[in-house]
């Protein structure tokens, strides 16, 4: 009788597990194509990745885990009151701060109600994470308390005042950090992006059951049920052999207070999707009084560096042109055959010349580069890739052109060619600018300052360093944006 009754209450624990899980709604859609439009984070070197925390957390800034209930609005919840809220609290230092940040999370109902499948009256269907960032980033999003949350009713859509008011909350940008089908290295990219302060949006696929007793997700032995939108929020390479801790939408009855835990290897086999949200900094001039003199803060930084390595791994000597600061805004076409740039390498390489370019931003920013062919007059896009994000992430970021396998080789038309280099705080129309490099009235470089006149740091708020290719920028003016590099590099 023993043995039946503990039967009993096993098969009973068991069907309340599985039960709990039946009790919410989830929400996901999946669609590689949907996926794959959305650009891939930088492309940074591994040894980026080897000096990451042991552990880091985002749970400080996350509010009180909220309860979609019956809804298939996951995606609102994860990306709106997860990961933006999360965000927000962070730009605002409100760490350990509950209250202010429970008072202040995001809609979820504002992304699921504008980004259901069409006719979806009755709250059925699902969404995607790729539509939720795109809402949030074109036309931002509202606080909970400005658009509330109902799990019966889904066809409320804001007003023309609420749209205008949440454009004041839209997001920076968006990225994923891994391709549909290929999780190489997801696990470090999530990691990083949590370490950088930035929390990560994912996609579970068949995942089976996620209730249970404990904080610890384990992999089902037979998987069926998916997809569902959750929010990284932490990791700790000691916990578990290595886990990431998740906020889930079923609030704080679910496992631990509505956390868990998944394993490193698991998480790289059940997550499908990743996203990396960066929130804008909401930067303004800061004025500073002392002694009854108001002066302007300078809050609009900018720096970078680049490295020109050949194949044996020497690095290409380069100099400072000694009218750099003086030139730096003039867009004048000059009258001599050699354009004049910032840097110049100092030798000159045969056809045939194996080298590799390295990209650094000492912050976070926009990277794009461009090359020009002398002989030819051509001008190409050479940085970002195809299907890859121009957003430089994290600080101290580097990347390598083509990348840490290949070089770039001269061809067999010598002359003078000249790299690039775009340092950013904001997102440009990098086709534009090509075109208008190439069409222009005037010369390659001219035709360039010409583009971001209007958007270039001046000559004397840049400082450029004479030992090696880098620079910082400094200026008090919303309006400094850009700093453009120039290098001059020789082939005979």
């Amino acid at each position: 009788m023993k043995k039946s009754g503990l039967f009993c209450v096993a098969i009973l624990f068991s069907f309340l597990l599985n039960a709990q899980d039946e009790e919410y709604a989830t929400g996901l859609d999946f669609s590689q194509e949907k996926y794959e439009s959305v650009p891939l984070s930088a492309p940074i070197l591994t040894r980026s990745f080897t000096r990451l925390p042991k552990s880091y957390s985002l749970k400080p800034y996350a509010p009180t885990p909220g309860n979609q209930g019956n809804q298939p609005s996951c995606v609102g919840w994860a990306s709106g009151y997860g990961a933006k809220t999360i965000a927000y609290a962070i730009k605002n230092n409100w760490k350990y701060n509950k209250t202010k940040i429970n008072q202040n999370t995001f809609s979820p109902s504002f992304i699921y109600n504008q980004i259901k499948a069409y006719g979806d009256n009755n709250c059925k269907r699902g969404s995607f994470i790729a539509d939720a960032m795109k809402l949030m980033n074109n036309s931002g999003i509202l606080k909970k308390n400005e658009f509330g949350y109902n799990p019966n009713n889904c066809t409320t859509k804001p007003n023309s005042y609420a749209l205008q008011k949440a454009r004041n909350n839209k997001i920076a940008t968006f990225e994923r950090l891994a391709r549909w089908d290929n999780p190489y290295n997801l696990v470090s990219k999530v990691k990083k992006a949590i370490s950088s302060k930035n929390p990560v949006v994912i996609g579970m696929f068949k995942y089976g059951r996620l209730s249970g007793p404990g904080d610890l997700w384990t992999a089902p032995t037979v998987a069926s049920k998916g997809g569902h939108a959750m929010v990284v929020v932490g990791y700790d390479d000691n916990k578990y052999g290595g886990a990431f801790e998740i906020m889930n939408s079923w609030g704080t009855r679910f496992r631990n207070g509505g956390f868990f835990w998944v394993r490193y290897n698991d998480f790289k086999n059940y997550v499908k999707t990743a996203y990396v949200l960066v929130d804008n900094t909401g930067s303004i001039p800061n004025k500073v009084i002392n002694n009854n003199t108001t002066t302007t803060k300078k809050y609009n930084t900018i720096s970078g560096e680049i490295t020109l390595k050949l194949s044996n791994g020497r690095s290409m000597p380069s100099t400072l042109s000694s009218e750099a600061k003086r030139n730096f805004n003039i867009v004048k076409a000059t009258k001599n055959k050699k354009l004049k740039t910032t840097y110049a390498i100092n030798k000159s390489y045969s056809s045939g010349t194996q080298f590799r370019i390295y990209l650094k931003s000492k912050q976070r920013g926009y990277v794009y580069l461009i090359g020009y062919g002398g002989s030819d007059k051509s001008v190409n896009k050479l940085y970002p890739f195809e299907n890859f994000s121009p957003f430089f992430n994290y600080t101290n970021s580097e990347i390598a052109i083509p990348n840490e396998d290949y070089y770039i080789e001269f061809d067999n038309k010598p002359g003078q060619d000249i790299l690039c280099v775009l340092y950013s705080k904001e997102r440009l129309d990098i086709n534009s600018i090509i075109s208008k490099a190439k069409y222009g009235p005037s010369d390659f470089v001219a035709n360039i300052k010409k583009a971001l006149q209007y958007k270039t740091f001046k000559g004397n708020e840049v400082d450029f360093n004479t030992n090696k290719i880098a620079f910082n920028a400094s200026s008090s003016s919303y309006t400094s944006k850009v700093v453009p590099i120039f290098i001059s590099v020789n082939h005979q």
